[in-house]
């Protein structure tokens, strides 16, 4: 099969991979078949990621493509909803990234410009984040449990930059679960927040993870640099803390 890649990029994405210092072990859920799957739990809960998953195929593919031209730096296990045990992705196909709490996720096919963020990502959780000290201590000051929705589409130029900042405050922060949502694949929940145009970034609580369109603390329409999205970010952790005081 010839790659996805052409010879440049695949050489490049070798570097980057080479120089990670241990191997990282990702987890892709798509659907058996990829394409009808019917996933019986709570019916309003979960009805988003039911039946046709258009890019799961693609989704396995590009796993498998990563995890040659990475030469095992990058190993997907590749579940199916039943056996997800406790990772309770929201969507299908999910790329649920090797973080301690697996609380870092992007749901759809991470192409076009979102495919950088997807590769630094792995190079964050090996190398360490590249937010400045003031950001860091910052998002390690939060206290309270967040969970941080990212609307993106394949084509925003804004979006990687914002994806990029997000993953690295979720690997900061274990207590923010961070969802990157591809907003043309999944357009139910971005519909129920009136998405316009993206990135559009919904802060809820934790304790709504379940609930789609979950009522927003904060919203971040737009482009913000990293400085605010971390004052954003406490702002809805201190907001929060005082509604459960």
């Amino acid at each position: 099969m010839g790659g996805l890649f052409d010879p440049d990029t695949e050489s490049e994405l070798r570097k980057i991979f080479q120089a990670f210092p241990r191997e990282l072990n990702d987890i892709l859920v798509v659907s058996s078949s990829g394409g009808g799957h019917e996933h019986h739990e709570d019916e309003e809960e979960h009805h988003h990621h039911h039946g046709d998953c258009p890019t799961c195929d693609e989704a396995k593919v590009l796993a498998e493509e990563i995890m040659r031209i990475s030469g095992g730096k990058i190993r997907f296990t590749i579940l199916n909803p039943e056996n997800f045990s406790g990772l309770r992705p929201r969507y299908i196909p999910a790329f649920i990234y090797d973080t301690p709490k697996r609380n870092i996720r992007y749901y759809g096919l991470p192409s076009g410009q979102e495919f950088a963020p997807f590769i630094f990502i792995h190079d964050y959780i090996s190398n360490g984040v590249k937010l400045s000290k003031s950001v860091i201590e910052e998002i390690e000051s939060i206290d309270t449990p967040l969970h941080v929705k990212i609307f993106v589409t394949p084509e925003c130029p804004y979006c990687p930059l914002v994806v990029d900042f997000f993953n690295q405050a979720g690997i900061v922060n274990q207590n923010i679960v961070v969802e990157t949502i591809e907003a043309l694949e999944h357009p139910i929940e971005a519909d129920s927040y009136g998405v316009q145009y993206v990135p559009f970034v919904a802060i809820t609580k934790l304790s709504d993870y379940e609930k789609y369109g979950a009522k927003p603390v904060e919203v971040i329409p737009g482009y913000l640099p990293p400085e605010e999205n971390a004052k954003i970010l406490v702002k809805a952790g201190n907001k929060l803390r005082r509604i459960n005081s």
